[in-house]
């Protein structure tokens, strides 16, 4: 029989095992930055390009992810699509830079609710997305066109979504033809598992297994854009699978990139006990 004397300590090491165990639960790997960003628009610049220019599209970039008033965010797109033409660029970085610039415009103009001013930078993303590409396709090109025309399948009317909308998913697929493990396209077919309702095409367990492998198989990293993608892109397919837990961890994840980001605030609030 135990002694009497001993139970307390007994009870006591029983309370707080399952304390311990719980904090000595690995907490699932979000992903890491890389150390030194290198492609603001899809791939590296060449060298020669000015390091405040390359400042200055990231900046936009963090502008646009962290809510800036649009039409501050227009006037800065504005002076770095003239300032592209003033870099040693050739016709390829030139229009992957102007698609990328294109594209964080129209992100902010829709992000605030102004969809119609959104559409023709979403379009003028997706124009200069092919001209980089008059020469070739190439994954830098393809995803170019593939992040536009995403999200004007969102906006524009159901014709578009049905004529256009199964090109994402099929040009996502010769990106990782062309280049195994590429991180836009993989995400790009995270999100369509993750994102919709089963009744058009979501399965968000998929999305899940599909953003873990991503992040095991990148250890050097992402770009801050990319990884909040990551994360919020996992957080959602938890919340459609009402693993609040679980979605409330990535979420919170992601706004340690972007803390002003209306999106994954936006999903925490939804995200009742």
């Amino acid at each position: 029989m135990i002694n009497i004397k001993i139970q307390p300590l007994l009870l006591a090491a029983l309370l707080l095992f399952p304390a311990l165990a719980a904090a000595q639960v690995a907490k699932p790997d979000t992903g890491s930055l890389l150390a030194a960003p290198r492609s603001p628009a899809g791939r590296p610049l060449p060298a020669g390009t000015d390091p405040g220019f390359i400042a200055a599209l990231y900046g936009l970039r963090d502008s646009v992810y962290e809510y800036t008033a649009p039409p501050e965010v227009d006037l800065i797109a504005a002076a770095l699509t003239q300032a592209a033409w003033l870099q040693p660029f050739d016709d390829v970085d030139r229009n992957l830079v102007i698609s990328r610039i294109e594209f964080l415009n129209a992100k902010s103009w829709n992000d605030s609710g102004e969809k119609k001013k959104a559409i023709p930078h979403f379009e003028a993303a997706i124009e200069a997305g092919w001209r980089s590409m008059a020469g070739g396709e190439h994954p830098a090109g393809i995803m170019a066109v593939i992040k536009a025309l995403s999200e004007l399948c969102l906006i524009k009317d159901i014709g578009f979504l049905i004529a256009n909308g199964p090109k994402i998913s099929q040009y996502a697929d010769k990106i990782l033809v062309m280049k195994p493990g590429h991180i836009g396209a993989t995400l790009t077919l995270a999100a369509s598992k993750a994102y919709p309702p089963p009744l058009f095409g979501g399965n968000p367990q998929e999305a899940i297994e599909k953003i873990a492998t991503l992040i095991l198989n990148h250890a050097e990293g992402f770009e801050k854009d990319e990884l909040f993608d990551v994360r919020v892109c996992i957080g959602t397919a938890n919340a459609r699978l009402d693993r609040k837990t679980e979605a409330r961890f990535w979420f919170m994840a992601a706004l340690e990139l972007y803390p002003h980001n209306a999106y994954p605030t936006a999903e925490l609030g939804k995200l009742k006990p």
